[in-house]
């Protein structure tokens, strides 16, 4: 129904933004670092990568398995001839001519347009992004409040 991996990178994120409230910045800067926090594992949550769309972490394996692998080179070169005289039981073959084959023109266009990023709204969904966002908001606005926001929410309704 859901998928784990984006749902524990979402919460992961919301949970690395909430603990900026410990760094030691002013309020604005906390939110800002928070927020880019936030913004940041959000993208890694909707990220693609790859021809087939893949999560980072399969193409990054699979780039990984395939540079450790061996290759296997073919290194097919011309016969080199001899300089020395080629004896009567020593016969020397007749070069075969290349054979060139006509390609047929493609009855299609070649040309595709290959992205190489997308993003999964499809498949991660716009609910838990926003309820990730929500929640932080929330917690932020409640500090914001302990911290003499509530102080200041006063002023803004004070009849005069």
């Amino acid at each position: 129904m859901f998928n784990d991996r984006d749902l524990g990178i979402l919460g992961a994120g919301a949970l690395l933004a909430v603990l900026c409230l410990f760094l030691p910045f002013s309020f604005a800067g906390k939110v800002v670092v928070g927020f880019l926090v936030l913004v940041g594992f959000m993208a890694l949550a909707l990220l693609r990568l790859g021809p087939d769309r893949v999560p980072p972490e399969v193409w990054i394996a699979r780039r990984f398995r395939y540079s450790m692998q061996t290759r296997q080179f073919v290194n097919q070169q011309t016969a080199s001839r001899k300089t020395e005289s080629v004896g009567p039981s020593q016969k020397q073959r007749p070069d075969r001519p290349s054979v060139e084959r006509e390609q047929p023109a493609p009855l299609f266009s070649t040309q595709t347009v290959m992205r190489p990023l997308d993003l999964a709204w499809d498949e991660v969904g716009v609910y838990p992004l926003l309820t990730a966002l929500l929640g932080v908001v929330g917690v932020y606005f409640a500090v914001w409040l302990a911290n003499g926001g509530a102080q200041e929410l006063s002023l803004w309704f004070m009849w005069r």
